[in-house]
């Protein structure tokens, strides 16, 4: 064979695998088969460019659906930065236990990861866009758009998702065997039908958002909401989009503007702050705490016109407290692919052991391909890392038993 391990997708999760493979077994020969023109494309887009490495706080209990504890259990955050260490990047922890490299600069992250490669003797193939796998008594063959071919005693698929991927690794992994469940976009920003929008398109708040449905909170996340014309965005709203992926039938999203206060404490505070500025214009009553479109949209939902604030009405006011904790939008839908961050769904992680398939001897799977989701913050780079880590490492591993089956 012509390679001991082909590693299929050259970002994170396949890059991560290489060394991992190379680290554990030195003399192996192992080749990145990459679809496009350059490895690591997409490290370079993550945390707006500055690639947000991991998080301290991640624990297998933050990622969805499958129990993720033995792969984080090998591979946690500290031992992420332990790797990234020994290929000379250095770090800082950030708020949220969100690690960044020094450089603020994501080509770092990749840099560091090339010139690792290059040291323990990777190759790499780019423009090789598989369409085609099966498995031989010998190993594996991979066949690529244009013809051309690739073969490995093992094989370790690391992708990615649809998010931002041009190959489909669940494809091979079909035509290896595995079963992918149904795929949607996550981490992405939300469509709405639109109603109280008007006016707010590029508007920014914090505040806290759910996610409802059927008068149940499906997931409650506090941060950054970012109105469009279409909907929400925002990471606030990207948090709420896995759980939408995974929600069976209509929901809604609940934002709440004061969230530091309950419904009660949010009347008595408007009813307080009306007496403090009677004497300004209706328009200008909520001016100081949030943006002014935003606060002519509230207003106006309200029935608020163009009066003094000592002239608003109390039931006004009551319903603008009330708009204010628990502002209903109905969600059509995420926005598509290409603006999601990762893919909700993929190969079960049930049908493998150790990231080893149990359906396909000799084939391994690592990253945004398997069925493993996470928050935003780092959490789905450092599963990335992992599992990449922990797949190549035990691809390699197993070189010692020979052949495809071992």
């Amino acid at each position: 064979m012509e390679d001991d391990i082909l590693i299929l997708g050259g970002g994170a999760a396949g890059l991560m695998a290489a060394i991992a493979a190379k680290r554990a077994a030195p003399g192996a020969r192992v080749t990145i088969l990459e679809a496009g023109d350059r490895v690591g494309k997409k490290i370079l887009s993550t945390g707006n460019g500055r690639c947000n490495l991991t998080n301290l706080r991640a624990q297998a209990g933050d990622y969805a659906p499958a129990p993720v504890g033995a792969v984080l259990g090998q591979f946690p955050p500290e031992r992420v930065l332990a790797a990234f260490a020994q290929m000379g990047l250095c770090f800082r922890e950030e708020e949220d236990g969100r690690v960044y490299p020094a450089s603020d600069a994501a080509s770092s992250v990749l840099d560091a990861l090339r010139l690792t490669c290059a040291h323990l003797g990777v190759r790499e193939r780019t423009g090789f866009l598989a369409v085609r796998a099966r498995r031989g008594r010998e190993g594996f063959t991979l066949e690529a758009e244009g013809g051309a071919r690739a073969q490995g005693a093992r094989l370790l698929l690391a992708t990615g998702g649809k998010a931002g991927s041009r190959v489909s690794g669940y494809d091979v992994a079909g035509q290896l065997g595995h079963s992918v469940t149904r795929l949607l976009p996550g981490l992405a920003p939300l469509k709405t039908d639109g109603a109280g929008l008007k006016g707010l398109n590029g508007v920014r708040c914090r505040c806290a958002a759910s996610l409802v449905q059927g008068g149940r909170t499906l997931l409650r996340e506090e941060g950054e909401v970012l109105f469009k014309d279409y909907g929400l965005s925002g990471i606030a709203v990207f948090q709420l989009s896995r759980a939408l992926a995974r929600a069976a039938g209509p929901c809604e999203v609940a934002l709440d503007l004061l969230p530091d206060k309950t419904p009660a404490q949010a009347g008595e505070w408007l009813r307080a702050r009306a007496k403090l500025l009677a004497w300004r214009e209706a328009d200008a009553f909520l001016l100081g705490m949030m943006h002014k479109n935003l606060a002519a949209n509230l207003l106006r939902a309200c029935g608020i016109g163009a009066v003094r604030v000592e002239a608003i009405p109390q039931d006004a006011l009551d319903r603008l407290a009330q708009r204010m904790k628990d502002w209903r939008h109905r969600v059509t839908g995420a926005q598509g692919f290409p603006n999601a961050q990762v893919t909700v769904g993929g190969v079960p992680l049930a049908e493998t052991e150790a990231l080893a398939s149990k359906r396909c001897p000799g084939l391994y799977l690592a990253g945004e391909v398997l069925d493993v989701d996470g928050p935003c913050g780092g959490y789905n780079l450092q599963w990335a890392w992992a599992s990449g880590a922990c797949a190549g490492a035990a691809a390699a591993r197993s070189l010692a038993g020979k052949g495809a089956g071992a």
